[in-house]
């Protein structure tokens, strides 16, 4: 499929591509669908969009929420709401409330359980009151413990029920007389969910740490596993009679992906629900008394290591060991139900319906912004209930008749030119599959966008009537064919062109590029010793072998040759060209230096000009990918620097012998450039020595020049005096001296 849709692409988008170069935003994962906003669509595993199954309302009204479902055996289904403390019975299209709590202050029914004779078990809170309503009726309370929520409720065959409170979290067991037991303490630790095992074990799940908690037939406990994630709020038995359990804790901001994790989703917060009240005690994870206790009775755990990578559903094997089964990025899992051998998961707070088969997870619904608080089966039947706001929904087997998904929207980057878009879909009889656009030039939708347009119904290519404009966004409606089959959409591909934006060059720097400069011939014979306050030890002249160069000049390179190196880039992507100029400092146009480079850098001989000071302007063009009339230009401009290729002077050097027979040696030197930089001074051929002006450092255009020497031998001496610049250019004088 994805082969046939590239082919499609090519013809349709190639010849664009052969004027300005053509971009294609393509998207065929489940991961990309995944990001979109699916209204009546499911995202399969294998990156396709069906049609969802058909949720069909139980609840005409509404209330505020639904915390919890159970089913009777004859079908009857009861759902727990808030916050008004009821307990409502449905019966085919009929529903009625069947219990509310006889406490003024009491908000929420929060668990609700079906006996094995059909009585019913609630809890209210934050009374913290456990009632049992039986077949005539008739509401009773059977126990009221020290602990303001009994979040989950289990009915064993006997009658005996188990409740898990919070927020000192305790397992109870209460008999049928009303006499409770506490199985399980584990602390300051909310106990959000509780199972009970066909041979007898008990399960429970904390909020905070993730903690899975067992209970043997026999009373034992131990600590099953420590998640990576926290509030363990859903527990099913696969039909293996395997725990499965799930986190809810605070989840990834990126969109949900429906692929088999693997460790690795980062955190973000998601709302909870909390109960508010006089005297309401803490909610999950929040209040005084935060700091987890030891865990209850304990053995070593069995588990395997916990993993990470956030939120994720998980299965209990007989051994002890712990899989992680799958992990879906940015969602908490709120409720958990096996039925038709699979797994149904629901999450909060974008109320997404999955079903885990295997290795296989799909997206089956969204509900929006509701959480997906309770899953149950009912004679066959899947149901689901929802907090934000509370309903009861029916998982129909059949398909809605139609489901649109709305992607995300796509940054073009620039102001972009839309050509053809084209999709890859399995359509049957009687269904189909249309795509609209819209765009804009806001990140998010907003009513400077353009309208929806009209339905485009070509899935080979046809041309996006949307405005040009820098965000574009698709929606895909599918519609059900005969019998309600529903097409599959599998892959869209949207062609565009970018407006032509100026290349951009980042800097423009020079520098000077590496060769061996000639340095003056040096004497092979010794000289005599100097001495005196205005000599220095011998060293390296700046230039001279062995010589370490000096920082470069903020000036200027200072060299004959000047490297000009750029870095440059283009928006489009566009292939680029260069041209290089030149300009003194007292001129008002610019000098080609060459017009078509490839290269980014040029060698620029400053001899072919006078010294002064003068600016280099790079200009790049995306002439050699564009027609001329669009072709853009991006250019750069230098600082001044300085060209200097004229030596420094030595001048009136002259030499005179004192009665003790020292010689002092006096000179003027000037630059007219960038100014003296250093100086030395050799007898007779002799090694060079550092010397320094009469004001003691070289640091302008002109300095004067006094050096002692010690006495010399009687004959003809050579005295020679070298000064440099900063452009390392050096000038000399020399000046004989007989000594009878």
């Amino acid at each position: 499929m994805a082969r046939r849709l590239l082919l499609c692409l090519l013809v349709c988008c190639g010849a664009a591509a052969r004027g300005v170069p053509v971009e294609k935003w393509v998207e065929t994962s489940a991961a990309d669908f995944d990001k979109g906003q699916a209204k009546a669509v499911s995202v399969l595993s294998l990156g396709q969009v069906a049609l969802a199954p058909d949720l069909k309302p139980l609840l005409k009204d509404p209330v505020p929420h639904i915390w919890a479902l159970a089913a009777d055996s004859k079908g009857a289904v009861y759902a727990a709401s808030g916050t008004e403390p009821k307990l409502l019975r449905i019966t085919g299209d009929k529903v009625e409330t069947v219990f509310t709590s006889p406490v003024k202050t009491d908000l929420e029914v929060l668990a609700v359980a079906v006996g094995a004779d059909d009585a019913v078990y609630v809890s209210a809170a934050p009374s913290g009151t456990l009632y049992r309503i039986g077949a005539d009726g008739k509401a009773e309370a059977i126990h009221k413990g020290d602990d303001p929520y009994i979040w989950a409720i289990a009915v064993g065959s006997d009658g005996t029920v188990y409740a898990a409170t919070g927020p000192n979290g305790k397992a109870l067991k209460i008999a049928p007389k009303g006499k409770a037991t506490t199985l399980l303490s584990a602390g300051s630790r909310h106990l959000l969910s509780l199972l009970l095992a066909p041979d007898g074990s008990l399960y429970a799940g904390s909020d905070k740490d993730g903690l899975l908690y067992h209970v043997s037939p026999k009373g034992e406990t131990r600590l099953a596993y420590d998640a990576e994630g926290s509030d363990i709020r859903a527990l099913a038995l696969d039909r293996q009679g395997r725990l499965l359990f799930a986190t809810a804790g605070p989840a990834g901001t990126t969109a949900a992906s429906t692929a088999p994790t693997t460790p690795g989703p980062s955190p973000m917060g998601t709302r909870t629900f909390t109960i508010r009240g006089q005297d309401a005690g803490d909610a999950p994870g929040d209040g005084p008394g935060s700091s987890p206790p030891s865990p209850a009775p304990a053995e070593p755990s069995a588990a395997a290591p916990r993993p990470t990578g956030g939120n994720a559903i998980y299965r209990l094997m007989p051994d002890g060991d712990v899989l992680r089964i799958v992990g879906i990025t940015g969602v908490s899992f709120y409720s958990l139900a096996w039925h038709n051998d699979r797994l149904y998961a629901g999450t909060g707070n974008d109320g997404r319906l999955y079903s885990i088969e295997g290795n296989q997870v799909v997206r089956l619904a969204n509900l929006d912004d509701a959480q997906i608080t309770a899953l149950a089966v009912a004679k066959g039947r899947l149901l689901l209930a929802t907090a934000n706001s509370g309903r009861v929904y029916e998982v129909a087997a059949d398909h809605v008749a139609t489901g649109t998904l709305v992607s995300t929207v796509h940054d073009s980057q620039t102001h972009s030119r839309w050509g053809v878009v084209s999709w890859d879909a399995r359509v049957p009889a009687g269904a189909s599959v249309t795509v609209a656009t819209r765009s804009g030039n806001a990140a998010t939708p907003d009513d400077t966008w353009s309208p929806w347009s009209a339905e485009l119904t070509r899935a080979v290519g046809d041309h996006v009537l949307s405005p040009a404009a820098r965000f574009i966004q698709y929606r895909v409606t599918l519609k059900a064919g005969a019998g309600g089959a529903t097409p599959v959409f599998d892959e869209i591909a949207l062609c565009y062109a970018q407006s032509n934006r100026r290349p951009v060059i980042a800097q423009v720097q020079l520098q000077r590029p590496p060769k061996p400069r000639k340095p003056m011939p040096m004497p092979t014979t010794g000289g005599m010793p100097m001495s005196g306050t205005s000599m220095s030890q011998p060293g390296p002249m700046p230039g001279a072998p062995g010589g370490a160069r000096r920082p470069p000049s903020p000036r200027g390179p200072f060299a004959e040759t000047v490297r000009i190196f750029w870095q440059a880039s283009d928006p489009n992507k566009d292939d680029l060209v260069y041209a290089v100029y030149f300009r003194g400092e007292d001129e008002k146009n610019w000098k080609k230096l060459e017009g078509k480079l490839n290269a980014t850098f040029y060698d620029w001989d400053t001899h072919a000009v006078p010294d002064g000071s003068y600016r280099i302007r790079v200009v790049a063009s995306d002439s050699p990918t564009n027609p001329p009339s669009q072709a853009q230009e991006g250019e750069k401009i230098t600082d001044a620097f300085l060209v200097d290729n004229t030596p420094p002077a030595v001048t009136d050097l002259a030499a005179r012998v004192a009665k003790d027979g020292t010689i002092t040696v006096t000179g003027k030197c000037s630059d007219a450039g960038c100014g003296l930089a250093g100086g030395e001074c050799s007898i007779d051929g002799g090694d060079w020595v550092s010397i320094t002006p009469v004001d003691g450092i070289f640091d302008g255009q002109a300095e004067a020049l006094s050096l002692r020497i010690t006495a010399l031998p009687k004959g003809e001496h050579s005295i020679v005096v070298r000064v440099s610049d900063e452009a390392e250019n050096t000038g000399a004088a020399k000046c004989v001296l007989t000594i009878d």
